[in-house]
């Protein structure tokens, strides 16, 4: 029986020129492209020189993204709080803290924020943003003024402070929406309230915000209280912080949820209960937090003695399970933690966020092991990147 062909190879076929037999000999080109999967992405870069073809080949983004599924090795991304005495903004490591690729900036960047191998840059001087993707240096830069909607009802952007930007991809379209958000700073004023924009990222010279609603319920302006799932910012509500703070069971939604798509507000999901329960019996302290590990929206909920992480199984069903309950006093300190990746095997790469330490947790022997401690960056992810894309064309 004729083995089947991998219908990825039939993609590439179409989309790249045909290899001519002096470049191949006698091997098909489906049986070419699987070879090439096979090799590491440093290799696969040299073989770019050998040929047109080949280049076009090795370059395609849909091949690419092949290797990277083949090569699912997982790498840190670390964005620096500013530039004096660095030779770069962005970094991008192994587990082994090998520096994969260096992204420079200018003096005045600072990264503020991470999410879909997109990093946020501020630029201190002139106080604008843009959106870098550190695989190819590519910038979008983000508009400076409010929404027209917004300019029309005569909100001014100076009585607003210190915008955060929270960004995803629309899988229907492949497009990079960003939304900002505005904290309103002029308490005298009660009649008016934080100010909600999206715009979309692409080529244009015209991109503009553009004006939403702001959601009915409150929710907690903290960095660790707020991630983007797919498409979806979520944040973490004020009812559902206090309904852990006061350990009091609630009907109120605990996760408030944006759509980037759709540009709309979701129906508010509501929190596991067991969680408010291990809270009651004094298990845990007070401490929460959201996550995003492996596309997942998850719940933190700890550090101590625990840090139990809740995963959203179903939003309309509102159905969470805990997966992983952390005893952290086994890593010698109670300092706060972010899980970041749950690797292959079901070992947990987490974060110390004060000490910028990245450690190894194995559930099987309950101990961490450290792996490095990346003292200068303000931001620290996971990079889900393609390693062929990072090593360029040469």
């Amino acid at each position: 029986m004729a083995a089947s062909r991998d219908p990825r190879a039939a993609a590439i076929r179409r989309a790249v020129p045909a290899v001519d037999a002096s470049n191949t000999g006698d091997l098909p080109l489906d049986a070419m492209y699987e070879v090439l999967l096979r090799l590491p992405a440093k290799l696969l870069c040299r073989l770019r020189v050998v040929c047109r073809p080949w280049r076009c080949l090795l370059s395609d983004p849909r091949f690419a993204a092949a290797h990277a599924a083949r090569h699912r090795e997982p790498l840190i991304i670390a964005g620096c709080l500013d530039t004096a005495g660095r030779d770069s903004l962005v970094d991008i490591l192994d587990l082994s803290g090998k520096i994969v690729k260096r992204v420079r900036g200018q003096e005045s960047d600072i990264v503020v924020s991470m999410a879909f191998d997109l990093v946020c840059v501020k630029e201190i001087e002139t106080g604008s943003f843009r959106l870098l993707d550190p695989a190819t240096g590519a910038a979008h830069h983000l508009p400076d003024k409010l929404a027209e909607e917004h300019a029309a009802r005569g909100f001014r952007l100076r009585d607003y402070g210190e915008p955060v930007h929270l960004f995803g991809q629309v899988a229907s379209t492949g497009e990079c929406k960003v939304l900002r958000m505005l904290p309103y700073r002029r308490s005298r004023n009660r009649n008016r309230g934080d100010l909600f924009e999206v715009c979309t990222v692409n080529s244009s010279s015209h991109a503009r915000w553009r004006a939403k609603q702001a959601p009915q319920a409150s929710f907690v302006w903290n960095e660790w209280t707020r991630v983007v799932v797919g498409p979806v910012a979520h944040f973490l509500s004020v009812a559902g912080y206090f309904a852990v703070m006061n350990r009091r069971v609630t009907e109120q939604g605990w996760i408030i949820s944006f759509d980037l798509e759709a540009e709309a507000w979701r129906p508010n999901i509501r929190g596991p209960s067991s969680l408010v329960e291990d809270a009651i019996v004094g298990r845990h302290d007070r401490q929460i937090t959201l996550a995003n590990l492996n596309g997942s929206l998850v719940i933190v909920h700890g550090p101590t003695p625990y840090m139990d992480l809740w995963f959203l199984m179903d939003a309309e069903k509102d159905l969470w399970v805990k997966q992983y309950s952390v005893e952290v006093e086994r890593c010698g300190h109670l300092l706060p933690m972010h899980p970041l990746l749950v690797l292959e095997d079901g070992r947990l790469v987490t974060l110390i966020r004060c000490m910028r330490l990245l450690q190894i947790y194995d559930p099987r022997t309950n101990s961490f092991t450290n792996l490095m401690e990346l003292r200068h960056s303000s931001v620290i992810s996971m990079y889900t990147g393609s390693l062929l894309s990072l090593y360029g064309e040469n």
